[in-house]
């Protein structure tokens, strides 16, 4: 997630407290949520397909607002896979469905490598067996954080971490397709940085 313009949400918050805790009663604890969720709502997104040895980012998907991760998933390795052979591809547990690892197993043969989530998302289970093969697989091999090759997955965190701090959080566009444009060329002017010191 990006902020929607160069003011931080944290400053935003604590403005409007000091602000109604002049002027108005205090707000309950639902409806700070709800101003919380619209806020969320508009926020800027970007999810990124990474190589991990090299930082380059091979495909993109901006998009706005918070929700699940996993829909992105299917377009972004299919562009990954077009610019370069892949072997493995891995991915946190919000990425996590087996018609995702379908995708990357059957259609595109690359051997997928994520956690199961613990509840919720498409093949939820009750606790003890997820739904679906390769999810099955992935819940009885322990794929998670201690896994050697699952570590690498935490490219994509400094990847994210690069462009935040060289090209900033803040979007500078007013609208969302404007905004969407925005991250696009951030991740344009990432690669070229990456290939000018390779």
């Amino acid at each position: 997630m990006f902020e929607r313009h160069h003011v931080s949400r944290h400053f935003e918050k604590a403005s409007r407290k000091r602000y109604k805790g002049k002027h108005r009663k205090k707000n309950t604890q639902e409806q700070s949520n709800q101003r919380r969720s619209c806020t969320v709502k508009r926020l800027p997104k970007l999810s990124l397909a990474v190589h991990a040895a090299t930082h380059l980012i091979l495909a993109v998907c901006a998009s706005t607002g918070a929700g699940g991760d996993y829909p992105f998933f299917p377009p972004l390795l299919r562009k990954a896979a077009e610019k370069m052979p892949l072997k493995h591809v891995l991915a946190d547990a919000g990425y996590d469905s087996e018609p995702n690892h379908c995708v990357a197993r059957e259609e595109l043969g690359i051997r997928s490598v994520m956690p199961t989530r613990k509840s919720g998302g498409p093949g939820g289970h009750d606790g003890k067996r997820v739904a679906g093969r390769y999810r099955r697989l992935m819940q009885h091999k322990g794929r998670g954080p201690e896994d050697p090759l699952y570590g690498q997955r935490w490219q994509s965190e400094t990847v994210n971490s690069m462009i935040k701090r060289n090209l900033g959080s803040a979007c500078r566009a007013r609208s969302a397709c404007g905004r969407k444009k925005d991250l696009r060329l951030r991740v344009i002017t990432h690669n070229l940085m990456i290939i000018l010191m390779l």
